[in-house]
């Protein structure tokens, strides 16, 4: 390798582990309210300690690219301001040769993200997220707070008086769905309690509507109904904890790992061309169409945080360096505004990823700015201007 690839190569990446490492630590930070909750549910420190273990894998595939593009616009203003740049160029070197070894490792970087980003960040995310159900299935009131949970299990559930997440809720009331009746089963308590091995329930009126053996009198818009009040009962967790967990799986698209992603899409490719052939509802269809388009979208999204790592670092090296005397503020503001340009489209793509061709042109229409604008930069230097 020759000497000016390890100089330049070194700096690079000396640059760029230490702003990773600061991106980490900032970001970790920032989720220390949801590591913190995740402790309140009384995890053990393996449990804690892997699941902060993981939040380092939602933050690496975004601070990765903004951590080349510090460290090559950094390294660029650097050789430039202390004349470097001119001495290499003085000796022969073409700014391309110069660029070149800084380019071959941000293209390795963008791999190398799209692997984290594509298999690390899937799983970590999954086994977050599987961690948090193993620790509220030990304790049903967790379960019976997260409203997103119940909402999917057909569940509801509210209080009406004080109530402390994991520990107490008072003025309860829960409804939940009887499917081997089709009838809703009303729960109402006064207190609800629970210990790590205990559930505890005071002043409890359950509504139900059992198997009615005469079938008339439901032809007649009459259900058996079945009240039972309980002044004080004690059950063990696990058998309370047994109604609420239910066999409801849904693995969403950025819990899959790419290939498993394929063939989510590939799958719903051949529903979705079946649903055209039997003419079913548009709606139906409407919604698969909505459920590829998501799947498509997911890709795409992974592809453009891949290439923000080559992207971003030609935007820094075009823009960091210089030929006058004096450097310019505008080639920071017009690299902070074309790195903000690039995050809204980014989170607008995210919000309107049930439409493909819209989300994807959002995801992708950034790099070809940046491109474009680096090169024309990058061209305007080589001539001296």
């Amino acid at each position: 390798m020759p000497i000016i690839w390890r100089y330049l190569i070194g700096q690079f990446v000396k640059v760029s582990f230490t702003t990773v490492l600061g991106f980490i630590a900032i970001l970790l930070t920032m989720r220390l309210d949801e590591i913190a909750h995740f402790a309140s549910l009384g995890a053990p420190l393996r449990a804690l300690t892997l699941f902060t273990f993981y939040q380092v894998f939602y933050i690496l595939p975004i601070a990765l690219p903004l951590s080349c593009l510090i460290a090559s616009f950094t390294l660029f203003y650097k050789l430039s301001k202390s004349h470097e740049l001119t001495a290499m160029r003085a000796c022969g070197l073409s700014l391309k040769t110069i660029l070149t070894p800084i380019l071959f490792v941000a293209a390795f970087l963008s791999l190398a993200n799209f692997w984290i980003i594509s298999e690390l960040s899937t799983y970590s995310h999954l086994q977050t997220n599987l961690l948090k159900n193993e620790l509220k299935s030990v304790n049903p009131l967790l379960i019976l707070h997260n409203r997103q949970l119940m909402r999917l299990k057909g569940f509801y559930f509210d209080s009406f008086g004080p109530s402390r997440t994991g520990e107490f809720a008072s003025d309860v009331i829960l409804a939940f769905p009887n499917k081997k009746e089709k009838r809703l089963n009303l729960l109402l308590a006064k207190r609800l309690s629970a210990t790590s091995t205990t559930f505890y329930g005071d002043k409890i009126s359950f509504i139900s509507s059992p198997k009615n053996e005469k079938k008339s009198t439901q032809k007649n818009g009459f259900d058996t109904l079945l009240i039972e009040n309980i002044g004080k009962t004690t059950n063990r967790v696990k058998d309370f904890a047994a109604l609420l967990q239910g066999k409801t799986w849904k693995i969403n698209n950025d819990y899959l790992q790419m290939p498993l992603l394929l063939i989510r899409a590939k799958k719903q490719k051949e529903e979705l061309l079946q649903a055209k052939i039997l003419k079913i509802a548009h709606s139906d269809v409407k919604k698969l169409k909505e459920q590829l388009s998501r799947s498509l979208s997911e890709i795409t999204k992974r592809i453009s945080i891949a290439l923000a790592v080559f992207s971003f670092t030609l935007l820094g090296t075009s823009f960091g360096l210089f030929v006058t005397r004096q450097p310019k503020k505008y080639s920071l503001f017009i690299t902070i505004a074309l790195t903000t340009f690039y995050l809204l489209l980014f989170f607008i793509a995210r919000g309107v990823d049930h439409h493909y061709l819209l989300a994807s042109f959002f995801y992708l229409f950034p790099h070809l700015v940046i491109v474009v604008a680096a090169t024309f930069r990058l061209s305007q230097v080589a001539k001296g201007r």
